[in-house]
């Protein structure tokens, strides 16, 4: 992977994008596996540590291989 980094970039992103990427797709995995866990009768503990669970088994290969979302999307769409 070290060979992926050229000046101060990965894949052609800034070290900014990259950083998005990796907290959205973490955001992301804890939300799905938090409400899940609740629809599984998890109380809020448990439902918290799914969500950690969630984004410690994150496959960040790839998360960086997929194609970039564009970063600030408006949620507004989605409720």
């Amino acid at each position: 992977m070290q060979s992926e980094w050229r000046a101060g970039t990965f894949l052609g992103t800034t070290p900014l994008t990259l950083a998005e990427t990796v907290r959205a797709a973490c955001l992301d995995a804890a939300l799905h596996a938090y409400e899940d866990a609740g629809i599984r009768g998890l109380c809020a503990e448990g439902r918290g540590e799914a969500a950690l669970a969630a984004i410690r088994h994150l496959d960040l290969f790839g998360v960086l291989k997929a194609p970039a979302a564009p970063a600030h999307a408006d949620d507004s769409a989605a409720r």
